[in-house]
């Protein structure tokens, strides 16, 4: 997916404004592996920033590879302190 399809993406996803529609919208889109590969990164994202224990137990609680968990680890690293302060008021 080029960039600018994907910003588009993006920008169709904000102006469902609401989470049925939303919803409606990624099930369409996404896959059920799809699905759960992106709850599989939220329960990571969510435990990396708020649980503060190890990788490897990580990986023992969500039941996925430390190769996943590391992925998740090193995304975080990357993102803007407003997203990071943003995710951590809202999932943690």
């Amino acid at each position: 997916m080029k960039g600018d399809d994907f910003e588009k993406f993006v920008k169709l996803c904000h102006d469902t404004k609401s989470s049925k529609l939303l919803s409606e919208l990624f099930k369409l889109f996404l896959t059920l592996e799809e699905q759960e590969m992106i709850k599989s990164r939220y329960d990571i994202i969510k435990a990396l920033l708020g649980e503060g224990i190890s990788q490897r137990d990580l990986a023992k609680k969500y039941e996925v590879s430390i190769a996943q968990i590391t992925r998740g680890s090193n995304a975080l690293k990357l993102v803007s302190k407003d997203l990071e302060n943003f995710l951590r008021k809202e999932i943690c």
